[in-house]
């Protein structure tokens, strides 16, 4: 480095790749950081510019999956068997979420497993000397921060909640500087847990910056944009990036109905699925089109009437960015069981668990004569926080 150049400031993030979520959290927040410095830069050149303290320009920030990178057998191998859990045991998966969501036996499990991790954090943290800790994964919170009294340095600790409601006990670590929390249920949970009040801070949901920009234009104009029929109603149904979560089942079942409308399908990386359908929407009734992974999907929401999918956090604060009424096809036990609670407590959506409820749902929320779906989008708009990626954005560079 040259001679009186700064070591540029470290926001190191910590995540776990055992669902997209969780990088996706991270990811939202370093293009918001990007966004927030580029706002300030600009800002400070303008001849109005007011004085005061301003984001300190010369930072990086850096993503790391603390268990790939820092745990050893078994814990490595434990943690990655999330994905399979919650696909081919999903009860047994809720059993343990619900058995350790108490202070006592999240602190008996932690005691047995934080020697697998406890090294390998150490030497992370040696390593890139980080400025600023932004935990978004409920497991590296407490190890994390003990391995910093270890090491007796003083760090600014920053947990970002990316569940909406049923938040367990694992994300609450009491010594944090700041707790970052999606809704007013996850706050009161945080603070029933024993943080002070004012190191909780309400924001939101960590989502791509992209859903904060409307772009112009009124429906119509956004269907044409996307080579839609504008005088359709466009039914989404996504099912995350693996294009799992009923995706299938739903679209087989929405495809025979003749309705007025128009079927969007994002199988995210799920090919074989893709080209099932891609295969089978001959037959399908409605206009539908099959799309694989995307990157524009603030631009199908928004050209979207209402989104069909499972009760993900991430995928409804994202819908609710875009004013889009929510079809819930599922949940995964346990973390996003408040999650269907939410969107009905609210009036944001339906939950919709068998095809029979789907259908009944799509027909009803279609009819013109019915003024749910203007309730539903209203309600949405009222609780979306759409910029909550900036607010966090500049909570980490102050």
């Amino acid at each position: 480095m040259m001679k009186g150049t700064p070591r540029p400031r470290t926001v190191l993030f910590l995540i776990s790749d055992t669902g997209a979520g969780h990088r996706s959290a991270a990811n939202a927040l370093h293009a918001a950081m990007k966004l927030v410095q580029a706002q300030s830069a600009s800002a400070s050149q303008s001849p109005r510019a007011r004085s005061g303290k301003r984001p300190d320009p010369n930072w990086r920030a850096v993503i790391v999956d603390g268990f790939a990178e820092c745990a050893n057998f078994p814990l490595r191998k434990g943690v990655f068997l999330y994905g399979p859990a919650i696909k081919h045991s999903p009860r047994l998966y809720s059993r343990i979420f619900h058995l350790t969501n108490t202070v006592s036996r999240f602190n008996a499990a932690y005691r047995v497993s934080q020697p697998f991790l406890r090294q390998g954090l150490t030497q992370l943290l040696q390593r890139y000397r980080p400025d600023v800790i932004v935990s978004v994964h409920p497991l590296l919170n407490h190890i994390t921060l003990q391995v910093l009294r270890d090491l007796d340095v003083r760090v600014p600790f920053i947990t970002v909640i990316t569940d909406l409601v049923s938040v367990h006990t694992a994300w609450v670590a009491p010594s944090v500087t700041a707790c970052v929390v999606p809704t007013t249920a996850a706050r009161d949970f945080a603070i029933a847990r024993g943080l002070p009040p004012r190191r909780v801070h309400l924001l939101g949901m960590p989502i791509d910056p992209k859903f904060a920009t409307e772009p112009p234009g009124d429906a119509r104009q956004r269907k044409e944009a996307l080579g839609l029929d504008p005088d359709r109603p466009a039914i989404l149904l996504v099912g995350g990036g693996e294009g799992a979560g009923g995706l299938s089942r739903a679209v087989y079942a929405l495809g025979e109905l003749p309705l007025p409308a128009q079927l969007i399908v994002v199988t995210g990386r799920n090919r074989a699925l893709r080209a099932e359908l891609e295969h089978e929407r001959a037959r399908f009734r409605m206009p539908t089109w099959v799309l694989g992974f995307v990157d524009n999907m603030p631009d199908l929401m928004r050209a979207s009437d209402m989104v069909v999918t499972k009760a993900g956090p991430g995928s409804i604060s994202e819908a609710m960015a875009c004013g889009l009424p929510i079809i819930l096809t599922g949940f995964i036990p346990g973390q996003e069981e408040g999650n269907v609670e939410y969107v009905r407590q609210f009036q944001l959506g339906i939950f919709a668990d068998t095809t029979e409820k789907l259908v009944a749902s799509v027909q009803k929320l279609l009819d013109p004569a019915d003024p749910q779906l203007a309730e539903m989008r209203a309600n949405v708009r009222k609780l979306s926080k759409p910029r909550a990626s900036f607010d966090i954005a500049r909570l980490i560079l102050s």
